[in-house]
């Protein structure tokens, strides 16, 4: 009896745990890293964007500001597609905590790709 107790009581923990966590987690945890690639992709400078969610939820739609966003080479757009001045991550799929989703692109200016808003989903 007093181990299906403990078994309930560490269920009941965890999902206390995640469902806290959904409401610590914001999107400050998609950290948005941009290096500049050496060389050029027609006479302009090359990136290398990695974002990386740092929450250990799960975070859907993710929405990165992109105004500028218009590279001369082809970037895959179910990684990151421009809408207006919005850019839609990973076709609006999941953004694990375990792994990163990251392309390259160029442009005559930097673009910022910060995170604008998101799906957080914690279970």
């Amino acid at each position: 009896m007093e181990s299906k107790l403990q078994i309930i009581s560490a269920f009941l923990l965890l999902f206390c745990l995640c469902r806290r966590g959904e409401a610590l987690c914001s999107l400050s945890d998609l950290v948005v890293t941009q290096t500049t690639v050496p060389g050029q992709i027609a006479d302009e400078p090359f990136y290398h964007v990695t974002v990386e969610n740092r929450c250990i939820c799960t975070q859907t739609d993710v929405k990165l500001s992109c105004a500028g966003f218009d590279s001369p080479m082809h970037v895959d757009p179910s990684i990151i597609r421009r809408d207006g001045d919005l850019c839609t991550l990973n076709d609006g799929g999941p953004v694990t905590n375990d792994r990163t989703v990251s392309f390259y692109y160029a442009g005559k200016t930097r673009v910022s790709f910060a995170p604008v808003s998101s799906t957080i989903s914690c279970s």
